[in-house]
């Protein structure tokens, strides 16, 4: 069963990764950026007030107050006050007019000299909701200030105001120093670009790196997991090397042990069998040379180690379903009756039965249930055909019979190796899978007499 992308520990990993990498860059970012950024209101800000102060001083609030008083631009005093604002403006390469404002009312003021000369003296100047109280304040007060970032009908400002003192020290104007804040938003957003550039390429780091250390993880647990079910499945034989000395080495070194033991378990329990199974007929020995001589022609045709596994298990355990046969059909003489038949034909479906219901018998599950069926589907139980019929019961089917026809059984007298190998190649084809019987007779006849007759001796 595969698990949904979202369920799966390595996605979820990576994506974790992603996730608090992405939002640590993102937070740190913009720690970065409002740092940055009020620095840079806070110094632009310090320089305009600097730059205001330092003007103020230049300003005579005598002659600014009869300026004002006459309301003539073109007088000798307003040309001075002009000089000394345009020497201001040029000396700090100021971009936008320097001027001074009286009479501030609510949201109106009124200019009194400009550096460009555009606004006559004073004409009406609207203040901006959000320098009105802070123009109030250094006109009233006498303390120089600067804003913050505020926006204008046209565009956006940082703006530093000082007071301009007659010679009785008091507050008769206001001299305001303007800068246009696009290059400074410019700058702010080039810096928000580059945060979020660093955000996009952090997590793609962060992902690659996550996928990967991801996959360092869960890769052993894949296979742990592919482990755990071919165990349940059966097979005992599969191992996994984990290289790693953490919780999951030693989770895959407690697993390999738990298999060692569950295969020592099946085989003590098969050990069992075999001996009950071989003194219920009598033939000691008989499952220990059909299993070697069913190796041997697996090995020939390239069973896998778990093939083999089942191969070998299917040969000790193939006849256990006679254990729901009765002896007198089992020791008959003579042939079977019609009516005797089935009773003894069952016996491949019994022996299912019996196994099924332990999973660590499972593999064997093909030979019991299919060493009696014919590759031309004349056999029992089912009557499969070809290559529906489970190679390792095909392999089983060929040994089996070499096995019976080599040792006598109480029907008939045993017929020598040379016989019993011409019967099974006569037999390609219609009892027996092609491919089998040409593996077998490709074994020489003195190697199918270590397995099949020498053991009978030393038995």
């Amino acid at each position: 069963m595969r698990l949904p992308i979202w369920r799966r520990l390595g996605w979820r990993l990576g994506a974790a990764f992603v996730l608090v990498a992405s939002a640590s860059i993102l937070a740190s970012g913009l720690v970065q950026y409002r740092a940055q950024e009020a620095s840079l209101r806070h110094s632009l800000g310090a320089l305009l007030l600097n730059i205001a102060r330092t003007g103020s001083l230049l300003i005579d609030g005598d002659l600014h107050a009869r300026v004002v008083a006459e309301g003539r631009g073109d007088s000798e005093g307003y040309g001075r006050l002009r000089d000394r604002l345009l020497l201001i403006q040029e000396a700090n390469a100021l971009g936008e007019a320097v001027y001074t404002l009286t009479d501030v009312d609510g949201e109106r003021a009124h200019f009194g000299v400009i550096s460009n000369g555009l606004a006559p003296v004073g004409s009406e100047y609207r203040l901006g909701r959000s320098i009105q109280a802070m123009v109030r304040r250094v006109l009233t007060d006498g303390m120089p200030a600067y804003t913050d970032l505020y926006t204008g009908p046209d565009g956006a400002w940082i703006s530093a105001f000082a007071p301009v003192r007659d010679s009785a020290q008091r507050t008769v104007a206001v001299l305001a120093v303007d800068f246009r804040a696009d290059t400074y938003l410019a700058e702010l957003a080039g810096v928000r670009r580059r945060l979020y550039w660093s955000v996009a390429a952090g997590a793609l780091l962060a992902l690659i790196a996550g996928m990967g250390l991801a996959r360092h993880i869960t890769r052993p647990l894949a296979e742990l997991q592919a482990l755990a079910r071919a165990v349940v499945e059966g097979d005992l034989t599969r191992r996994l090397r984990v290289r790693t000395r953490d919780e999951i080495g030693l989770l895959a070194n407690v697993f390999h042990l738990m298999v060692d033991r569950l295969q020592v378990s099946q085989r003590s329990v098969v050990e069992v069998l075999v001996r009950a199974l071989e003194a219920r007929d009598g033939g000691a020995g008989s499952l220990d040379r059909l299993a070697a001589s069913s190796l041997e022609l697996g090995a020939a045709l390239g069973l896998s180690a778990a093939q083999r596994e089942a191969l070998e298990l299917g040969a000790r355990l193939h006849d256990i379903g006679e254990v729901r046969t009765p002896e007198a059909l089992l020791g008959r003489r003579g042939p079977l009756s019609v009516a005797e038949r089935p009773t003894l034909e069952a016996h491949p479906r019994a022996g299912v039965e019996i196994l099924e219901t332990v999973p660590l018998f499972t593999p064997a599950l093909d030979v019991v249930g299919g060493h009696h069926e014919r590759w031309d589907g004349g056999g029992y139980p089912q009557g499969l055909r070809g290559e529906e019929i489970p190679l390792t019961a095909r392999i089983f089917a060929a040994v089996d019979a070499l096995e019976a026809m080599t040792h006598d059984r109480p029907y008939r007298r045993a017929c020598p190796l040379g016989d019993a190998l011409a019967a099974v190649a006569a037999e390609s084809g219609k009892q027996f899978d092609p491919r089998v019987v040409a593996a077998a007779l490709a074994i020489p006849e003195s190697r199918w007499a270590e397995l099949l007759l020498a053991r009978t001796a030393q038995g």
